[in-house]
């Protein structure tokens, strides 16, 4: 179905701002109206009660008349320039047999039928419609159905009351970004590409380690844990998975004591080659202790000695304050 689209002057325009409710009301419908039924402006006696359900309507089509806006015609009115804004009837059927045509020609192909050459017979439209495709009743002008709409060419360009002195301004598109410019080829890709820079929750809540955090991960488990590769593995984890925890200090202390404790079930596994079979000659393969347990036993046997120390030292003073 044509479009209509007004100037964003139009409310403010002279021989508008001057109207009442109902001519205002009764103006825009006709436009509106004539638009959609192809009628070049032009409105018949036995069409202005189609147009609008208001009263006193042929008061009101004088109203109009005496401000410029309607011209009385043998048997009805037209609306003052009405052609100088819109495309003629002859101009929208023409338009219509072309898309009709480039829609035919997209059915074949998409069916891998061969498609007619440039030029050749289209679908016909026929005189009377008024909308292409659409089945009508006689003096039916609000019928429904499947209506054919023109996009290539917009009913009013810059239109502006239907009366103007001057040439009016015509709306200058806003470019529109095409998916190569976000970074991808359509908007599913384009919204994956943007997610994955959003911030995850450990990212937001501002999740930091400490000095406390790093005493008691010394006070813990000694020196020899390294509490820094613990840590970015944790951030990295939470990242990944963006899920959120309630305190994120009792998430960490939780990860570092797991890790620790995966630590030291490694150092006590077996070492590596203790299960080999001999090599001929006496041979036999070494066992490759890991570095890593052996830093776990030694922080351990570490926290056991500042245990015994710590220990010793509470004893001796509870025996001196006797």
């Amino acid at each position: 179905m044509p479009w209509v689209k007004l100037d964003d002057r139009f409310p403010s325009h002279r021989k508008i701002a001057l109207l009442s409710d109902r001519a205002f009301r009764l103006h825009v419908s006709a436009i509106c109206w004539s638009s959609e039924n192809l009628t070049d402006g032009r409105i018949g006696d036995r069409e202005l009660p189609l147009v609008a359900h208001i009263r006193g309507l042929k008061a009101t089509a004088k109203q109009l008349e005496d401000a410029g806006l309607w011209d009385r015609t043998d048997d009805g009115w037209m609306i003052h320039d009405f052609l100088d804004y819109n495309p003629s009837r002859e101009q929208i059927l023409a338009e219509r047999k072309k898309n009709a045509a480039r829609q035919e020609k997209f059915r074949q192909r998409r069916n891998g039928k061969p498609v007619p050459p440039d030029g050749a017979d289209a679908p016909e439209t026929h005189d009377g419609d008024t909308n292409a495709a659409r089945r009508r009743h006689d003096g039916d002008t609000t019928a429904t159905g499947n209506r054919h709409e023109v996009q290539t060419e917009p009913q009013v360009n810059g239109f502006r009351n239907g009366v103007t002195n001057g040439v009016p301004s015509r709306p200058v598109p806003s470019p529109t970004p095409s998916m190569a410019d976000l970074g991808g080829d359509g908007a599913a890709s384009s919204q994956v590409d943007l997610d994955a820079y959003a911030p995850s929750p450990i990212e937001i809540d501002g999740f930091q380690l400490t000095d406390a955090m790093r005493r008691w991960a010394l006070q813990t488990f000694g020196p020899t844990l390294d509490i820094d590769h613990a840590t970015a593995q944790f951030v990295s984890h939470y990242r990944s998975t963006g899920t959120r925890r309630k305190s994120w200090p009792d998430a960490w202390q939780k990860w570092i004591r797991d890790d620790a404790k995966r630590a030291a079930e490694r150092a006590t596994r077996p070492q590596q080659g203790a299960f080999l079979v001999a090599l001929p000659g006496g041979g036999q393969v070494p066992p490759r202790p890991s570095t890593t347990d052996a830093r776990v036993q030694a922080a351990l046997d570490l926290g056991r000695q500042m245990q015994a120390e710590h220990d010793a030292a509470q004893a001796a003073a509870h025996k001196e304050a006797q």
